[in-house]
């Protein structure tokens, strides 16, 4: 069970611009007539990261193109489909409310609804990731932002480590990248995923469970290579998984279950 705070904070969104985040509510490009539906922020459960996949990647620009006709609707949606955007100099924007549901992330793997139970940050940029070969990389100034980021809401809802996810882990491998998700990971490292006799915070523990399972037959040497990463797809395909080659939270869970 994730844990999280009943109404910790009676408004949310104060709460995030006292953090630093600039609002964007009033400003960024809004449609003319349609609006997000609401949910209980007290409810949200983690926090999903995104990236734009443009190399422009701004959140004026994105709104925009979300406001008007675009890859997930003809007629636009109410706004950029974020609650967060991180600009490229590093500035966090408050693009909704917290209580939009805005369409962000899915997945018919989890029961529920992602966009209602999880808050979405998008970075802006065009980024390369599993299957993606993206021309740009997030620059500094985001990676700390996104850093800033997780504490900031960890702060406000009282989250731990791995209540934080990639955009990968809801069937979309590429998203938010490399380097994000390396952020991602390092995070989620600090829990617990030690089962009593594989340790798979470290890559030798995953390369000796994958071992043990009968999918790495490769030296112990620490080091995640293509051999690693090819175990690691063939394990994902037989269990269901998007087979991406990135152990995320969902991989994790199934091969301690597996164990």
């Amino acid at each position: 069970m994730f844990a999280h705070q009943e109404k910790k904070l009676v408004d949310y969104n104060k709460a995030l611009l006292e953090a630093g985040l600039v609002d964007g509510r009033k400003t960024l490009t809004r449609h003319n007539t349609k609006r997000w539906d609401r949910r209980n922020p007290s409810k949200i459960i983690g926090v999903v990261m995104h990236q734009s996949l443009d190399n422009y990647g701004t959140a004026s620009g994105i709104a925009k193109y979300h406001a008007g006709p675009n890859h997930i609707s003809d007629l636009g949606l109410p706004g950029l489909s974020y609650t967060v955007f991180g600009e490229k100099d590093g500035t966090l924007i408050l693009a909704n409310d917290v209580e939009a549901m805005t369409y962000s992330q899915g997945t018919r793997s989890l029961p529920g609804d992602e966009n209602e139970l999880y808050l979405a940050i998008c970075f802006g940029g065009n980024f390369p990731g599993p299957g993606y070969n993206g021309p740009q990389e997030p620059t500094d100034a985001q990676l700390s932002s996104a850093v800033a980021f997780w504490d900031i809401v960890q702060e406000i809802w009282g989250f731990t480590n791995n209540q934080l996810f990639g955009h990968y882990e809801f069937g979309k491998p590429s998203c938010p990248g490399y380097a994000l998700s390396g952020i991602i990971e390092s995070i989620n490292a600090n829990q617990d995923w030690k089962d009593g006799k594989f340790d798979l915070s470290r890559i030798s523990g995953k390369q000796e469970a994958l071992s043990e399972l009968g999918y790495y037959y490769y030296e112990i040497d620490g080091e995640w290579g293509y051999q690693s990463r090819y175990a690691l797809t063939k394990f994902q395909r037989e269990y269901g998984l998007v087979d991406d080659g990135v152990w995320g939270k969902k991989t994790a869970l199934a091969i301690l279950k597996a164990l």
